[in-house]
Order: C-alpha cells, then sequence, then structure tokens
C-alpha cells in the first residue's frame, strides 16, 4: 500500500495502553526471574578488608613533612604491585597452610589507596566468609616484612585487621532484580515500537487521512447485530 514506515509515537502509545496488562507481566517475570537468579543460583562472595599504612622512616625522627606524605603516596603504588606478585603471595599461600595457591589469591585480591592517601586497603572476596578473613590477615601479616625485604625502602604498618564478613558482597540482588525489570520494560517496549513501524492495518479515518490527501466521504458505523435483531423483533 505504499504505507510510510515513519514511527508513529501516538500509535506507539496505543499500543502499549493495549498491552498493558502484557507490558506489567512481562516486567514482573523477568525481575522475578533475575531475583532468583542472582539470590539462588549465583554463589554468594563475600569480602574482608585489611588496612596498611605506609610510612618513611626517615620521619619517624625528624617529623612528617609534605615532602614525606607524597613519598609515601608513591611508594602505596609500588608496595600494592609488590604485593600481588609471587615473591609475597607464595609466603601467604603458606601462611594459611596452602589451601590456597598464590595464583589463586591473586584472582580473589584487590588493593588500592585510600582516597588517594598513604594508607590502603587490601581486600579478599570469596565464596567462603573465614577464608576471606583469614588470607586477608595473612597478607597483613606476611606483606609488610616481604614488602621491605624487595622495596627497601619505607615501612608498612597494619591499621586494621579484617573481620569475618556477615553479609555477601555480592551478588547485588536489589540492583540485578531492577535491572532485570527493566530489561522486561524495555523489551516490551521495543517489540511495541516494532509493531507500530511495521503494522499496515487500516485502524481508524486518522490512518486513512494520513496516508492520503483524500477527503473522507463516509464511515461505515459498527452495528450490534444482536441489537439490531432485537429492534426489529426478529428472534435470535
Amino acid at each position: 500500500m505504499g504505507m510510510s514506515q515513519e514511527l508513529d509515537l501516538v500509535k506507539v502509545f496505543h499500543i502499549l495502553r493495549r498491552k498493558c496488562w502484557f507490558l506489567i507481566i512481562v516486567t514482573v517475570l523477568m525481575g522475578c526471574a533475575a531475583y532468583c537468579i542472582s539470590a539462588y543460583a549465583i554463589t554468594k562472595q563475600y569480602s574482608a578488608t585489611a588496612s596498611l599504612y605506609v610510612y618513611n622512616e626517615a620521619s619517624q625522627a625528624n617529623g612528617i613533612t609534605y615532602s614525606d606524605l607524597t613519598t609515601s603516596q608513591e611508594l602505596v603504588q609500588t608496595y600494592i604491585v609488590v604485593l600481588k606478585s609471587d615473591t609475597v603471595l607464595n609466603e601467604v599461600s603458606k601462611e594459611i597452610g596452602g589451601t590456597y595457591t598464590a595464583a589463586q589469591i591473586r584472582g580473589m585480591l584487590s588493593a588500592s589507596a585510600i582516597n588517594s592517601t598513604e594508607a590502603f586497603d587490601v581486600t579478599i572476596t570469596c565464596a567462603n566468609p573465614e577464608d576471606a578473613k583469614n588470607i586477608a590477615n595473612a597478607i597483613a601479616d606476611v606483606a609488610p616484612a616481604e614488602i621491605i625485604r624487595v622495596v627497601k625502602a619505607g615501612s608498612v604498618e597494619v591499621i586494621d585487621y579484617a573481620t569475618t564478613p556477615t553479609a555477601p558482597s555480592s551478588p547485588n540482588v536489589r540492583r540485578n532484580t531492577a535491572i532485570g525489570a527493566l530489561i522486561g520494560l524495555v523489551l516490551t517496549v521495543i517489540i511495541a515500537v516494532l509493531e507500530a513501524m511495521f503494522d499496515t492495518v487500516i485502524h481508524s479515518e486518522e490512518d486513512l487521512t494520513a496516508l492520503f490527501a483524500l477527503p473522507i466521504i463516509g464511515i461505515i458505523p459498527t452495528i450490534d447485530i444482536s441489537e439490531s435483531r432485537e429492534g426489529y423483533g426478529i428472534d435470535k
């Protein structure tokens, strides 16, 4: 019919209104599916964090200067690199009885400076909360001496040891549920848009006037057959 394929937002709105229940059902189902997967199918991960502090040994006798703080902040990044080395992590593995290899520990390990200061966090994330705490604390015990032995500059002290996490750090069930519901909503809207774009059925006189620059002579009304029969005294 040579119908225009331009997107009609009004038509999309009407399609969404007609399929309101379908939209709600898909959104709820996708949200429920995301919730079930996050809550029951994905292995929960627990994170335990130990905090360490880096300082310039020379500053301990003469007082801390701005230069000392800058040097300590620069050392943090070097210490983190050394911290993730096989040299340090093999010692950590021995400290915890060899239950995890250096490679496995490295996969669980993340470390970063605290707000660009001379302190940094060491976080272990794994499926066992007790193991996460033990590994993080083993790193806090082993790393300072090993780091100084390798770098031969500055010093490291433990600020806080890790505690056993009581709640999983991932997955984020609420966030995943919301994302699943949003995906369901978006998919439903996309289906409505595609249906509106490829719908070639004439639904009203407005569709005709939009397609052809011709006046409408007349409209055939919709007649209820049952009411018509009753009006003329015709039995059903």
